[in-house]
């Protein structure tokens, strides 16, 4: 039997071996524009280079090798990314153009000794849809507010009466006449006399459009940082050294975290289980960073559709006046 030091020193030496590693502070990445189990759109016009960006947290000061990894499980090496500071975007440019993806299961390996700490080897896997942007023209609605005001006639007639009253005059009639007298009453004259007391202008309302162009800075909102951090790689990457994937001894191995593990080597497998992850993913809506759909308005005024909005005013009463005039 061994002597009790020799046992406690054995035991201090795995501690020290291992246990800084199950004690020290985690390093996780989180995907910002492309985020795990997310589906985006590619515009495929665009000569653009693909880019992704990550956040870090918990991480020792060194560097992440990123690859980008296609739908066949062919890989790119795209550059690296600081782990440092906590929560700042990083930016990784990929070597290949937006108009050479394609759509499919794609993958972002992120792989770092972690300075002093644990080796990470985290895997992001996202759907891409690639196609030509489409473009919408709005036609603008034009609407002319008019107000209309009813008119109401009311005619207000006066009668004057003339009376003509003759002078009475002596008339010498012979005794005897052949012929019997007769009476003769002249016949009423009657004069009208119309007066104009008010004209009213109706008018009538034409549309012009007066098209007017102003400048608005545009505005980008920043996508946030994913709930969860990266999963583990499932993927074993064949352009860099993955430490935290390497085998270990068994004792070591008792020590070692999950995303230590090594994954199966089998390519088939990995890109078939990869396909079926997305596509449990692809309910979820196109996201950024490309837009499907891009609307334009249309700048020419004849296009416009244009309506008329009516309203009505309260009614406005002219009174005519008119005097009749009767001789009697």
């Amino acid at each position: 039997m061994p002597p009790l030091s020799s046992v406690t020193g054995a035991a201090a030496l795995l501690f020290a071996a291992f246990g800084s590693q199950a004690w020290a502070k985690t390093c996780y990445s989180y995907g910002m524009d492309y985020q795990n189990g997310g589906s985006y759109f590619i515009n495929s016009l665009s000569t653009d280079a693909w880019t992704f960006v990550s956040q870090f947290e918990g991480c020792q000061t060194d560097v992440a090798n990123n690859i980008l990894v296609d739908p066949n499980g062919d890989e790119l090496q795209c550059t690296n990314t600081n782990l440092t500071p906590n929560d700042v975007d990083q930016m990784s440019t990929c070597p290949i153009n937006k108009n050479a993806l394609y759509s499919g299961a794609w993958s972002v390996l992120i792989i770092s000794n972690n300075g002093n700490g644990d080796p990470i080897a985290y895997e992001r896997d996202f759907s891409l849809t690639v196609g030509p942007q489409a473009t919408s023209t709005y036609t603008p609605t034009v609407t002319l507010s008019a107000t209309t005001t009813p008119l109401v006639n009311v005619t207000s007639t006066t009668t004057q009466t003339d009376t003509t009253v003759l002078a009475p005059v002596t008339i010498t009639s012979p005794s005897k006449t052949l012929k019997p007298t007769t009476t003769v009453t002249p016949s009423r004259v009657t004069n009208t006399k119309t007066v104009i007391i008010g004209t009213i202008t109706s008018h009538k309302y034409t549309l012009s459009i007066l098209q007017a162009t102003k400048t608005k800075t545009a505005t980008c909102k920043t996508p946030t940082q994913q709930p969860t951090p990266d999963p583990t790689c499932k993927i074993t990457p064949t352009l860099v050294k993955a430490a935290a994937l390497e085998t270990t001894t068994a004792a070591s191995a008792k020590f070692r975290r999950v995303v230590d593990r090594r994954v199966p080597a089998d390519r088939v497998q990995r890109i078939a289980e990869r396909k079926a992850r997305l596509a449990a993913a692809r309910a979820l809506e196109k996201r950024a960073p490309d837009v499907a759909t891009t609307t334009v308005t249309d700048t020419n005024t004849a296009d416009y559709v244009t309506t008329t909005s009516t309203s009505t005013a309260p009614a406005i009463t002219l009174t005519v006046t008119s005097l009749r005039v009767v001789q009697v």
